[in-house]
């Protein structure tokens, strides 16, 4: 015993190791992978390679997917020699890479160790040893790139596509795969590859994006070569680069730029002519090669380019004409404006053409003495309702009169209206004005005039003076107070209202609160719960105020059989219910309720016995359907509650099948039991049918349940299970039975009704025409008594009625009918030539045993001897017991020799 619980033991504990070996192997392979083709073990690098060039490809993986992926280096040792540059990589990845950047050169001969983790999002990481060795051998830069570019020269003009030099490189002959191009450095190039041969890949640079000289004139590219070509044991790096140069050239595409122009001057009292007003300077937009540039004055439309001139190589602008001859053709305070041109000198004639570029400038004369404008109010205030068009007007009430003047005569008179810091909410009409004006402020935009969000509006208004030589001005603040008014609907406090309620739920259960909010005052705030809008909305009372709701009545039609869920919706309105209105979405999840009792689909089964009473003719089977929506409450089980006292039938509870425990024994009968009649046979046959009761019950709770009752009948010679072909695709079972009843003239049992597929379903059937898709296959049991009559008149007049089962009968099938009876009285006639010959053969034997027929057997004795022919022995009928075959009885008469 001891042995035994010791292997037990170690059994068990066997057991547990190998769970916590595979929840360790789990948990390893959560980590991420790097590449087995790019570990970097022991890596030969030419002591050759420059520093900042990458020496290495890393690669890793996670089965995770948890991208994208970390490298990074373990510890400080291997900081001065390396330095890792993980590569953009998204969660989209498969694989995520990593650079090996050499940081110093190298020592042939001597090793570097070094540690790189590749970490995932989650935290899980991987380490790797890794160790460079330099060689004494020099990098085969024209085995690796056959051909390469050097530098590359570009006109900024390029178009977007254009192909600007090819590289060629070879593979590593101890790779598999061809050798892959990168192009790293600017978004503006790209690198297309093709695979010319096995060996050798060839990439086109070529260009992404505009180029702009004055941004950038120069590009340094990398490209790297992947799985390129290395001298094998003196270089095992995974990976070569090619620097690639691109010089941008300019084009003269950008006008000249004027570097200094002062836009407005203030000209000093006592200026004469020819005394210096301002130097401008202009240069070249191109850098590449920039032209000379030559300045003039614009006259077109300008009065006062004659009292100005410019020297067209310095740009210097002195006064022609004395300052009074300006001031007589200005108002106070208006500037003189100058328009400056810069053009740029073409020298060649193959050169594009000139580019030209204006400024303009302000000239302010010396100032006048002079008055400022003022308002008639020192502050405005008004009221407009939220949300105004534009263009509404507004009003200005006693005491606020809205005018401006200046005292000012002339040109020192005129001035000009403006609003300061409204947002460009109100626009003020006259703008410019000379003397007084009466000003009218409009509504321009009503984007800010919203009550909730500010109950009043500040601004300025602001007149200045417009005259020469003048700055002086005017601010005057405004005040609109904004009046509410219902232009917010109502909103719900939720998206929607989702309740589960029991189908079964009485009137007044509580079914939800909704809640809304309105954010306007007053009576555009009040709000009323109005109405519910979807099906069954009469089942339910909505509380206008509270907007408690509630069920209306019990008999609310709310079913889980027919919807399992209702969508309605809750109204609100503002302004005490007759405002703007919101609704909500209402969703009633109702939960099954065991309201619906299992149904038998028929009221009576019958079924028939085999001959050997260990089966049925046909699989009995019963059948109930329970209307409840969700399971256990639609679950249907079977189970015998009466006539079942032998225990020999067996009720499937699932499937609901009947069958027989065991084999049923025949009864014998007595002799006495023999000579009864007739009708006294026909009782007793009807009590061997077995009467049982079935019920049929769910699982829900409480349970409701149905019954049934099944017949089952004996065996007999008068029971026959016969297949039938009516017209119709489904055709009513009552109709049919009836119908079939009077063609059998027996009891009809109708079993199953399934479509017709043609002859070859029903052995000997014979095909009559007609689509076998408007036909049906009838399996019943036709059950005889004595009393079996069939009567030829009810048939025809069944067949004829319109509505019944033979309906559509169609030419063809009313002949095969003619012609099936016609074989039916040929047979009749054989039964009554058959009764005739019985008759002669029955007065045969009267004639046998008549003192006066001639055939009459005196001779015979009562010992069974023939008198006449001695010796001769005559056999007599001896009769024996009845036996019982099947359910009916039958007298057998055996002869016996004596």
């Amino acid at each position: 015993m001891t042995g035994l619980f010791g292997d037990k033991r170690m059994l068990l504990t066997l057991c547990w190791m190998l769970v916590l070996a595979g929840l360790v192997q789990r948990a390893v392979g959560l980590d991420p992978k790097f590449d087995p083709s790019t570990r970097m073990r022991l890596v030969l690098v030419p002591a050759d390679a420059q520093v900042g060039s990458v020496i290495y490809r890393l690669r890793a993986t996670d089965e995770e997917f948890e991208y994208p992926l970390q490298f990074e280096l373990v510890g400080d040792a291997a900081s001065a020699t390396v330095q890792i540059e993980t590569l953009p990589c998204t969660r989209f990845n498969s694989i995520c890479q990593a650079n090996v950047i050499l940081q110093r050169r190298l020592e042939a001969g001597r090793y570097y160790d070094f540690q790189v983790a590749v970490k995932d999002t989650k935290g899980g990481m991987s380490v790797q040893a890794c160790s460079i060795t330099a060689t004494n051998f020099s990098t085969p830069h024209d085995l690796i790139f056959p051909h390469k570019t050097g530098i590359i020269m570009v006109p900024e003009d390029a178009k977007k596509g254009t192909e600007l030099d090819y590289v060629l490189a070879n593979k590593n002959p101890l790779m598999p795969k061809p050798v892959y191009l990168e192009l790293w450095g600017s978004p503006l190039f790209a690198i297309r590859q093709k695979i010319i041969s096995p060996e050798m890949t060839e990439g086109t640079i070529f260009l992404l994006g505009p180029l702009d000289f004055e941004k950038q004139a120069m590009y340094h590219l990398t490209v790297l070569a992947n799985d390129a070509y290395a001298e094998p044991g003196q270089d095992s790096r995974n990976i070569a680069g090619l620097e690639v140069v691109i010089i941008v050239e300019d084009v003269q595409d950008v006008p000249p730029v004027f570097t200094v122009a002062p836009p407005v001057t203030r000209l000093p009292p006592g200026l004469i002519p020819g005394d210096k007003v301002l130097q401008v300077h202009a240069e070249d937009g191109d850098k590449g090669v920039p032209r000379e540039i030559r300045y003039g004055l614009v006259s077109e439309g300008n009065p006062f380019t004659s009292f100005f001139e410019i020297n067209e190589t310095s740009g210097e602008i002195s006064l022609l004409r004395p300052l009074d001859d300006i001031l007589a053709l200005t108002h106070v305070g208006d500037p003189v404006l100058l328009t400056v041109i810069a053009e740029e000198v073409k020298v060649a004639r193959d050169e594009p053409p000139a580019m030209a570029t204006t400024v303009q400038l302000a000239f302010f004369l010396p100032e006048r003495s002079n008055s400022p404008p003022y308002f008639e109010n020192d502050h405005y205030v008004t009221r407009l309702e939220e949300n105004a068009a534009p263009g509404t007007v507004l009003s200005f009430t006693d005491p606020y009169t809205p005018r401006v003047m200046d005292d000012d005569a002339g040109k020192n008179g005129v001035f000009s209206l403006t609003l300061i810091g409204n947002n460009g909410t109100f626009e003020i009409s006259p703008n410019v004005a000379e003397g007084h004006a009466n000003f009218v402020i409009r509504v321009r935009d009503n984007v800010m005039l919203d009550y909730e969000t500010a109950e009043y509006v500040h601004f300025q208004i602001v007149a200045q003076e417009l005259g020469p030589a003048t700055n002086l001005s005017a601010a005057v603040n405004v005040s609109v107070y904004l009046s509410d008014v219902n232009d917010n609907a109502p909103v719900f406090e939720q998206n929607d209202y989702i309740v589960d309620l029991p189908e079964n739920m009485t009137a007044g259960t509580r079914v939800v609160q909704v809640h809304a909010t309105d954010v306007d005052t007053g009576l555009g705030g009040k709000i009323r719960y109005t109405q519910i809008l979807g099906p069954q909305n009469t089942s339910l009372n909505l509380d206008p105020s509270s907007g408690v709701i509630t069920v209306a009545t019990s008999n609310h039609g709310f079913d889980r059989e027919l919807m399992p869920e209702y969508h309605l919706y809750v109204e609100a309105r503002d302004d005490d219910g007759i405002g703007n209105r919101a609704q909500v979405l209402l969703v009633i999840r109702l939960i099954d309720v065991n309201d619906e009792t299992p149904t038998f689909e028929k009221s009576l089964y019958e079924f028939i016995l085999s001959q050997n009473l260990r089966n049925f003719t046909v699989p009995a089977f019963i059948k109930a359907i329970d209307g409840d929506a969700e399971a256990p409450n639609n679950e249907v089980r079977y189970e015998l509650i009466y006539g079942n006292y032998e225990n020999k039938f067996e009720l499937h509870p699932i499937t609901g099948e009947l069958k027989l425990t065991s084999a049923l024994v025949r009864r014998a009968k007595s002799t006495r039991q023999r000579r009864q009649t007739s009708q006294q046979q026909q009782g007793q046959q009807e009590s061997e049918v077995f009467v049982l009761t079935a019920r049929a019950f769910d699982l829900g709770v409480p349970v409701r349940f149905s019954t049934t009752t099944i017949r089952v009948y004996p065996p007999e010679s008068r029971t026959r299970t016969m297949t039938f072909i009516v017209p119709g695709h489904d055709p009513d079972r009552a109709k049919v039975q009836e119908t079939l009843a009077d063609v059998t003239g027996g009891k009809v049992i109708i079993q199953e009704i399934r479509p017709y597929s043609g002859t070859t379903a029903v052995p000997g059937a014979t095909d009559i025409g007609g689509d076998s898709k408007d036909r049906s296959l009838v399996l019943a049991t036709i059950l005889y008594d004595g009393d079996s009559v069939v009567d030829i008149a009810r048939i025809q007049q069944r067949l004829s009625v319109n509505g019944t089962v033979t309906n559509a009968i169609s030419q063809d099938e009313r002949s095969a009918i003619l012609y099936k009876a016609e074989n039916r009285v040929l047979f009749w006639l054989l039964i009554f030539l058959a009764i005739l010959l019985a008759l002669g053969i029955l007065t045969l034997l009267l004639c046998c045993i008549c003192p006066w027929c001639p055939l009459y057997a005196a001779t015979r004795s009562r010992n069974g001897w023939d008198e006449e022919k001695p010796g001769r022995r005559i056999d007599r009928p001896i009769p024996v017991p009845s036996r019982r075959v099947g359910n009916l009885e039958e007298d057998d008469t055996l002869t016996k020799p004596h």
